[in-house]
């Protein structure tokens, strides 16, 4: 059996990196909180309004709207049909989510998640968004 003072220490030790890892977490998960905001603000944002307007001239309408932290495309005929872009900093790291929603009769489909999995947010492009955008096409134009 271990001695006290042996298992006094280590469990001291312990707490003591949990903490420091918790303030690291802290740093991060702000650091990575404000580039998600802003690559949602300069560059999924102006990609959405895009895709909107291209939308909307083949008879397609939906609205942009911007809610704290994300940036969303909703019908206008079917409020729950939307492309939903926002921060998730309950991951680590901070990751844009994306969430897909799709009325078919009574029933909601959605799906969630990553707009690239395993890519940083620093690397994250327009083209990045445009990608995904296109590959929901199929669930609101194909009725």
């Amino acid at each position: 059996m271990s001695e006290m003072s042996d298992v006094s220490r280590r469990v001291r030790a312990g707490i003591e990196r949990a903490r420091l890892d918790a303030a690291d977490r802290r740093v991060r998960l702000e650091r990575d909180g404000a580039r998600a905001r802003a690559f949602l603000e300069s560059t999924a944002t102006p990609v959405l309004r895009q895709f909107a307007s291209v939308l909307k001239a083949e008879g397609f309408l939906f609205r942009l709207s911007t809610p704290a932290g994300a940036v969303r495309l909703v019908s206008e005929s079917r409020h729950e049909d939307f492309i939903d872009l926002a921060v998730d900093a309950t991951r680590d790291p901070v990751t844009i989510v994306t969430t897909v929603s799709h009325i078919r009769g009574k029933r909601v489909d959605t799906a969630e998640q990553p707009l690239r999995p395993g890519v940083e947010i620093d690397r994250l492009t327009d083209e990045d968004v445009l990608e995904f955008l296109i590959g929901t096409l199929p669930i609101f134009v194909a009725r």
